[in-house]
């Protein structure tokens, strides 16, 4: 059977499946309430098929392995996506190649791929305001809605059905917290909440990663205005903060000593740093947004590897990949969220990207 063919096959199957159907939280907390998760699925998920989703994920393996290779972006720390392409390659034989952006970044080179007419990566995973940005490529021609890609593990049902976004699909939730130096801050020193950054022993001491670097940010620094207003963005200008141009170089910078605190920051970014031996570790107030990773898939007829890209969107999605993927501290699986998430925790507001310059503005920037 030859590759369109079997992709054919693989996206009917998909069509006609869808016809049928109280105090602040650190790494070593374990009690937890509940999460709220404010986000939910925008459209309904395919009646579950676990036989059918079988005899997919044994095509699409074979079709993957005759491609053999496929390309990403990914908006990930690189100790991420470098563990979890090891994973996938270990399991399936096929070798999962990345490129690394920042999301704005990340976003700026597929567009540039794609108006050129030549698309690079087989699949983004993406922060910030994903959904947006997919909905858009979607209209262009670029992606695929992962609801219709043909994954078998939305077609069995084990991937969370709420997580499932219909243009993309959610891997990853990691709240937004305060990283801070572990040799210069200790026991009650270290903050416990975002207030606790405008104490004036910390003028001088606080390195900031540029807000305009991800879409991402904006979500963060809208959530505290507004809770908080104007007044607490004054306050912060008066510390003196220290512009870094992303998370990475200003968590590098935290372990080096340049500060004492660094926000916001999530997991992978500080257990990056802190695998190399810096002295870094991190706190989750109570109030948080979340980081969510989105898998978008690239459209069939414009990818060189339509089914390297799709089983490699499968791994991540099923519960043993996914595992692998939210294996830094300060994530939470999709799969098994538990209590790993602040009792106040709120996911990104689809089109909050476009406060931008309102946040910039309170920045001085």
């Amino acid at each position: 059977m030859n590759p369109l063919t079997l992709r054919s096959l693989m996206h009917m199957l998909a069509t006609m499946l869808l016809a049928a159907g109280a105090t602040s939280m650190s790494w070593a907390d374990e009690a937890r309430p509940a999460p709220t998760l404010l986000a939910q699925a925008t459209a309904k998920p395919p009646a579950a098929n676990p036989q059918a989703a079988a005899a997919a994920l044994e095509a699409l393996i074979k079709a993957a392995k005759a491609e053999g290779e496929l390309t990403y972006y990914s908006a990930q720390t690189e100790n991420v996506p470098r563990r979890v392409s090891a994973a996938f390659q270990a399991k399936y034989g096929i070798n999962a190649k990345f490129v690394r952006f920042n999301s704005v970044l990340l976003q700026q080179r597929y567009a540039g791929d794609a108006e050129a007419g030549n698309i690079a990566a087989d699949m983004i995973i993406n922060s910030g305001d994903a959904i947006t940005y997919a909905e858009a490529g979607i209209k262009k021609g670029w992606f695929e809605p992962v609801s219709t890609a043909g994954i078998p593990a939305i077609l069995s049902g084990e991937f969370p059905a709420r997580f499932n976004k219909n243009v993309t699909a959610v891997i990853q939730l990691s709240p937004w917290g305060i990283a801070y130096n572990s040799d210069k801050l200790k026991g009650a020193d270290v903050p416990k909440d975002w207030p606790d950054l405008l104490n004036p022993k910390w003028k001088g001491q606080i390195l900031l990663p540029d807000p305009r670097a991800s879409d991402a940010y904006i979500d963060h620094w809208a959530l505290l205005f507004d809770k908080y207003g104007e007044s607490f963005f004054a306050k912060l200008r008066e510390q003196g903060w220290r512009l870094y141009a992303s998370g990475v170089p200003a968590t590098q910078a935290l372990g080096a000593g340049e500060g004492s605190i660094q926000v916001p920051t999530v997991g992978p970014q500080v257990q990056g740093v802190k695998d190399k031996g810096a002295p870094v570790a991190m706190i989750i107030p109570d109030t948080s947004v979340g980081v969510e990773q989105h898998v978008t898939v690239t459209a069939r007829g414009k990818s060189k590897s339509p089914n390297a890209a799709r089983l490699f969107a499968n791994y991540v999605m099923s519960l043993e990949g996914n595992q692998v993927f939210n294996a830094d501290p300060g994530q939470a699986s999709v799969h098994t969220l538990g209590n790993s998430l602040p009792k106040d925790y709120r996911s990104p507001i689809p089109g909050t990207a476009s406060r931008k310059a309102e946040i910039i503005k309170l920045f001085g920037l």
